[in-house]
């Protein structure tokens, strides 16, 4: 049969499990049997897996991930607030040939981040999804040794300090998508669509640091774009279907995606 080809299993798509499973008292159970499948289907050749931002993941679950799944290049976990960062970080532990992960950006992410810079040599691409702190983007982040080359904050409310270092440390970085992004310029100020900023020299100078990339994405018309409304608005966790929306293409996961 068909499914039996482990060949076929590369990409495992766990969105159409999510709808599903929030309606059963078993929902956890449920979710580690459809792993134990996939991974069992599978036989180590999944090398792309992504989990929906509702799906209930714990650390159970990431651990069948992490043991069956040794060749691991990309990870798409939008959300991991019932994972301990043990668990996160066993798991990285393992996927040493990781090329694009999609986080969260959370205190507690840091000895993750950690564990990618000691861990996965080849990372390139990341995404980053929700409210990003400045300490994320400086310390250890802003340090990382790995050769980034791509990262998406699209969405996100982001520090001006620690977007300013990613760009002065990361000189590796190719693509940058900064579309509907908030920047916080200080405490005492409301954020700002970043558009807003360049007929300023803040603006101007993200403007010059960008103009090495070889490709830069942002929001040319904030006050008609829905998004970035939303954004102003106050909503900055991600609406449904934008957590998998992205203008870099290596990053987009289209509804049409085969799984």
């Amino acid at each position: 049969m068909t499914c039996f080809d482990s060949s076929l299993w590369r990409t495992i798509d766990l969105r159409i499990l999510w709808s599903d499973l929030l309606i059963r008292v078993d929902t956890e159970l449920r979710l580690s049997q459809a792993l134990m499948t996939i991974v069992a289907y599978g036989h180590g050749n999944i090398t792309s897996i992504v989990f929906h931002p509702n799906l209930p993941t714990k650390d159970e679950h990431l651990n069948i991930i992490s043991r069956g799944c040794p060749h691991l290049k990309r990870l798409v976990m939008p959300c991991w607030d019932s994972i301990s960062v043990t668990a996160m970080s066993d798991a990285i532990n393992n996927w040493g040939e990781l090329e694009s992960i999609t986080m969260p950006s959370l205190t507690p992410s840091f000895r993750t981040m950690l564990t990618i810079d000691g861990s996965c040599e080849r990372l390139s691409q990341l995404k980053v999804v929700g409210v990003v702190h400045d300490g994320f983007l400086s310390s250890p982040f802003g340090n990382f040794p790995v050769e980034l080359k791509v990262l998406s904050l699209q969405c996100c409310l982001v520090p001006l300090g620690g977007l300013l270092t990613i760009m002065d440390m990361h000189l590796h970085l190719e693509v940058l998508n900064l579309s509907h992004v908030l920047l916080h310029l200080d405490e005492r100020m409301n954020p700002v669509p970043l558009m807003k900023l360049f007929d300023n020299p803040v603006g101007m100078l993200i403007l010059e640091k960008a103009f090495r990339l070889s490709s830069f994405f942002y929001c040319e018309d904030y006050k008609s774009c829905n998004e970035c409304r939303r954004m102003m608005n106050g909503h900055t966790r991600h609406s449904d279907g934008w957590w998998r929306l992205d203008e870099v293409a290596s990053l987009n996961l289209r509804e049409s995606d085969d799984i």
